[in-house]
């Protein structure tokens, strides 16, 4: 399998590269994860490439930088991809954006979000290549998935259980973050500064988060229920 998958930043960069390689036990001769345009040059230091060439599964993690980039970046890159012999292609951005605010307000609306999403996709489908290149949506963030992952909050600090996450920042582990939360950044945001934290979507703050996470968080959180986009993703990827 050879997959070619476009992220909008640095934290869908991480989380990616975090999944695959817990995904394959970070085994060398199972996976080769290679990643391009990384920025800041401490992400590109830390997410370093994986794996030897002769290995079944490559995964190529590109950072488009920006949420409005990643469908582009896709339309300029796919034909390359397939004379290179890539299986396929998987976007990942975020619904929250300006353009949604622009278009909808700050409103967490399903009809809503599934009309942007549809817009988004659009110039794609013109391109009659729906089984190469498959764009996926984080609701409303990445962020999101993360709050889902809420066992990891007491590895990055052991007051951080749920009754804490409740009282302090109203954070309930049992409701899904894909519906409960309009801007989960500002949630998480919430939870770093409730213990003298911060979450700024700097690199040396999302690595706390993202390099706790293990195989078994992953699996429990495709098995949940909760966040259906990270399922969507997950599909996407890898069947």
């Amino acid at each position: 399998m050879k997959v070619a998958i476009y992220v909008e930043g640095i934290t869908e960069a991480g989380f990616v590269y975090q999944l695959i390689g817990e995904k394959y036990q970070w085994d060398w001769t199972k996976v080769q994860i290679e990643c391009l345009n990384l920025d800041p040059q401490d992400a590109a230091n830390d997410l370093r490439d994986f794996g030897s060439d002769d290995t079944p599964d490559y995964f190529l993690i590109y950072d488009s930088g920006s949420d409005t980039s990643v469908v582009s970046d896709i339309r300029g890159r796919f034909q390359g991809h397939m004379d290179q012999g890539f299986d396929k292609v998987v976007g990942l951005r975020d619904v929250y954006s300006e353009s949604y605010i622009d278009l909808y307000g700050r409103h967490l609306d399903q009809q809503n979000i599934a009309d942007f999403i549809k817009d988004i996709q659009e110039p794609l489908e013109e391109l009659d290549k729906t089984d190469f290149i498959r764009v996926r949506f984080a609701v409303m963030e990445t962020e999101a998935w993360l709050l889902a992952l809420s066992d990891v909050f007491q590895k990055i600090d052991n007051s951080l259980d749920a009754d804490s996450l409740m009282s302090k920042v109203g954070v309930d582990v049992n409701s899904d973050p894909q519906t409960a939360y309009f801007h989960p950044y500002a949630k998480l945001e919430e939870i770093f500064k409730s213990i003298g934290k911060s979450y700024s979507k700097h690199w040396r703050e999302i690595k706390e988060i993202v390099f706790k996470l293990k195989w078994t968080d992953f699996e429990a959180l495709y098995n949940s229920g909760k966040c259906q986009s990270f399922r969507e993703f997950y599909d996407s990827v890898f069947i």
